[in-house]
């Protein structure tokens, strides 16, 4: 990137939890930065830093001084003056801050200096008689705070803790109205328990409304939840049943083939993808669901959602917990409950569930799954009824790919390639991993990607990355030359070359290529005139 050579500098910040990205516009009451989006057009909103003056260092003292989770953020500076052609390769590049992390290291603020400082000043400025003491007044401050909080707290809010979590205020909905315009009463809500779920942002079951069309009442199924505003007025939003989805695209996420064959068959995405908020602009990793009650599509931001250490008495492992992280399911868990009954299911993040599911239609008892499995495996349904020691060989062989439980098998290599410890990690956690310079039945070397695929049960390899199938994928070079020359497809341009495709070559090479590709298609001509 070129050399900043302007006076002044505008931060952007990345939420390391969210993946969010935002320019700062200054500093909150809490020391956490104040965020606007990262877009050229609110350029009068982003703080501007004279790079040789102290707001600089007073905006990252006083964030370090104030900020309960200062290593949240990470910081990133460039000149202001080139913001508009800047922004939007920043937004690319901070996607995935490892994988650019060269071209991001001129960018990249080192705050450790003023993390280091603040607390020297912090340890110096306290009196040696404070220190001596604190133990006693910090309990008593700590009582003092707790008495205030259950005060003025509702019994939710105290079991969030102090994660910044708040239910919706009641106060703010204006029952009368709702009961006119939709025939929605509280009473009813509370009796079914619905009034719980729609205060923590959940959804209510199907429920009668009678919303009024040019006078008249038509009473309609459908599911409540309540929406906050700006200003924090609470309405209504009702869910209606619809038609199955054409699941073409959902807020500029366009579904692929595998996308729309796993949500008609579990109602999950499968993944965690990039969502963009319309009104911010901030991108956002999210899952997605339907609705199997109304056929809505939904979705929900990935670090909003709880993934499990345990379910019943029944430990869901390391492993489990990433592949559940990235979306992928958990299939044939067995999952025992508290109370001793056991089944084996699908697990699977799950936008209705704020969480982990069982999955509908996957639940079965340990003997059924046995049998279902005997069925699958004709040789292991014959041996059935009787202890034989292959049985635990077939198991192995039949799980190559998979461990006993279900997870991903780490794999060292591929095609000859070997893996580097991240990329080991990543695949076991069902993540795409890029392979350069494999070399190709033909002997060239091609790039690749490699992926765990959940359907076909074995790691599956992919032209361009699976994991970006919702962004625009760039070009391949390596995708004509593995398809011609290892998949015995045709390229048209090159159909009538005779040695084989070398990488990144779409079209003849040379004079002589260009020749054996023209011959063909001249005698073709004549014959055809003639």
């Amino acid at each position: 990137m070129a050399k900043k050579t302007t006076e002044k500098d505008v931060l952007i910040v990345r939420d390391e939890k969210t993946g969010e990205i935002s320019v700062v516009a200054g500093l909150n009451a809490d020391g956490s930065p104040k965020r606007t989006p990262a877009k050229a057009e609110n350029a009068q909103s982003f703080l501007q830093f004279d790079r040789h003056g102290d707001v600089l260092d007073n905006f990252f003292k006083n964030f370090f001084r104030q900020c309960k989770e200062p290593s949240r953020f990470g910081f990133y500076r460039f000149a202001a003056d080139q913001a508009d052609k800047l922004m939007e390769v920043m937004k690319d590049l901070l996607k995935d801050p490892e994988a650019n992390k060269e071209l991001l290291a001129p960018h990249k603020v080192d705050t450790s200096g003023y993390e280091k400082q603040v607390k020297e000043e912090q340890t110096a400025g306290m009196p040696e008689q404070k220190q001596e003491g604190q133990p006693k007044e910090t309990q008593k401050q700590e009582e003092m705070e707790k008495k205030q909080e259950q005060n003025q707290e509702s019994p939710q809010q105290q079991a969030q803790g102090r994660r910044g979590y708040q239910p919706i205020d009641e106060s703010k909905i204006n029952w009368q109205e709702l009961e006119e315009k939709w025939g929605v009463k509280r009473d009813d809500l509370e009796k079914s328990g619905d009034l719980n779920k729609m205060l923590n942002y959940g959804k209510s079951d199907l429920v009668k409304v009678s919303p009024k069309f040019g006078g008249e009442a038509f009473e309609l199924d459908a599911r409540l939840s309540f929406k906050k505003d700006g200003e924090g007025n609470v309405s209504l939003v009702p869910h209606f049943i619809r038609k199955e989805q054409k699941l073409d695209e959902y807020k500029e996420h366009k579904f692929s083939d595998e996308d729309r064959k796993n949500l008609r068959e579990t109602g999950n995405l499968g993944r965690v993808v990039d969502i963009v908020d319309k009104e911010t602009g901030e991108i956002i990793p999210s899952f997605i669901s339907i609705d199997r009650k109304t056929n809505e599509i939904t979705d929900i931001p990935a670090n909003k959602v709880r993934i499990p250490e345990r379910i019943g008495k029944t430990e869901i492992t390391k492993q489990e917990q990433d592949m559940l992280r990235a979306g992928l399911p958990v299939r044939d868990k067995l999952i025992e409950r508290n109370d001793g009954r056991k089944f084996v299911t699908t697990l699977q993040v799950n936008v209705e569930q704020r969480g982990v599911e069982f999955v509908p239609g996957t639940g079965r008892s340990p003997r059924t799954a046995q049998t279902q499995e005997a069925k699958n495996n004709p040789t292991q349904g014959q041996a059935q009824g009787m202890e034989n020691s292959a049985a635990p060989q077939k198991e192995q062989r039949r799980n190559t790919w998979t461990n006993a439980d279900g997870s991903i098998r780490p794999i060292s290599k591929w095609s000859g390639v070997n893996f580097t410890d991240q990329q080991k990690a990543d695949y076991a956690a069902g993540k795409a991993i890029k392979l350069e310079n494999v070399t190709d039945k033909q002997g060239f070397h091609a790039t690749m990607y490699i992926k765990f695929n959940p359907e076909k049960g074995r790691p599956y390899r992919y032209d361009t990355n699976p994991d970006n199938a919702q962004k625009v994928a760039p070009s391949n070079e390596s995708r004509t030359q593995v398809a011609v020359n290892s998949e015995g497809k045709t390229n048209e341009a090159t159909k009538n070359l005779k040695e084989p495709l070398q990488k990144g070559q779409t079209a003849p090479k040379d004079d002589k290529q260009q020749k054996q590709q023209e011959k063909p298609q001249k005698r073709n001509n004549k014959g055809m005139k003639m």
